[in-house]
């Protein structure tokens, strides 16, 4: 560090090299034309070289000006891109993600993720709209889809599946019985994009007619509903696995069928070359793992 003249001499030094004028530097730098052509001597003096050939139209650098410009705009480039990720705007990051992941699953891990990365400041922006990434509307977007998505960057983050729950109450109102009895006697909770057939024909139930059912185009709802003691619900693995862990709801059988949609993690540039967005990646990459 001994050799590195001080920083407001490189500055002045990279100011002029760049706008080839000393007045367009001092302007710049906000400084007087006597100061930078003093700190631009000064650095001439340390480094005992010409960085500058002066007239009195133009400035041009030397061929030790150009060698020594070429290396120090390399590192403020460096520097200026490890300032920009270190402040993120005061280190925020912001999620963009289908109300129902947000709630189920990122929520509930929120506080314990601000214990550990306090300096990290979460902006979570729950929609049913998809934000466009590549024009800056969030940093990361959580999608679920059947496609892979279009973006800077793109990963699978999980695969999910559909199997019934309900509240304890719940099934201890319906009482004992077969699974077949329990459906015949059971109000079922439907998600408008996922109906019943097709689980109970892989659970080899029959289909009644008459069932009594409830939908919902909202799988928050849907959850709520089931939580309330309002039906049995068929659920996404990842989205009631907590509710299963905390005893919330419980799961009624081990079928299940596979969802034709997938989660996926979506990242901009601008978060990929973040360490706080790479911070943020591995925590919601967690929370999938665990799920």
């Amino acid at each position: 560090m001994r050799n590195i003249p001080p920083i407001h001499l490189i500055v002045a030094f990279d100011a002029v090299a760049r706008l080839q004028s000393f007045t367009a530097a001092s302007q710049e730098l906000h400084l007087s034309n006597s100061a930078i052509s003093h700190r631009i001597r000064e650095l001439e003096q340390i480094l005992k070289t010409t960085l500058f050939h002066r007239t009195t139209r133009n400035v041009t650098l030397s061929p030790e000006g150009a060698y020594l410009h070429h290396q120090v705009r390399a590192s403020l480039a460096s520097l200026e891109t490890a300032f920009s990720n270190l402040t993120l705007e005061r280190d925020v990051v912001r999620i963009s993600a289908l109300p129902s992941f947000a709630r189920f699953c990122l929520l509930p891990a929120l506080t314990n993720f601000h214990k550990t990365h306090s300096r990290i400041s979460i902006t979570l922006h729950p929609s049913t709209q998809i934000a466009n990434i590549d024009q800056g509307e969030a940093d990361i977007a959580i999608r679920f889809s059947s496609k892979t998505p279009q973006a800077h960057y793109c990963e699978l983050l999980l695969k999910d599946e559909w199997f019934p729950v309900a509240a304890p109450r719940y099934l201890q109102q319906l009482g004992h019985g077969s699974l077949c009895e329990l459906f015949e006697r059971a109000d079922l909770l439907t998600h408008s994009r996922q109906p019943w057939q097709p689980w109970m024909q892989a659970a080899g139930i029959p289909v009644s007619a008459t069932q009594r059912n409830i939908t919902y185009s909202d799988t928050g709802f849907l959850l709520d509903a089931a939580l309330n003691l309002q039906g049995i619900a068929l659920g996404r693995r990842s989205l009631v696995q907590r509710l299963l862990q905390d005893g919330s709801l419980v799961r009624i059988s081990d079928v299940a069928i596979p969802s034709a949609q997938s989660y996926f993690l979506l990242a901009s540039e601008r978060a990929m070359l973040s360490r706080y967005g790479e911070t943020v990646i591995q925590w919601i990459r967690s929370i999938a793992a665990s799920g």
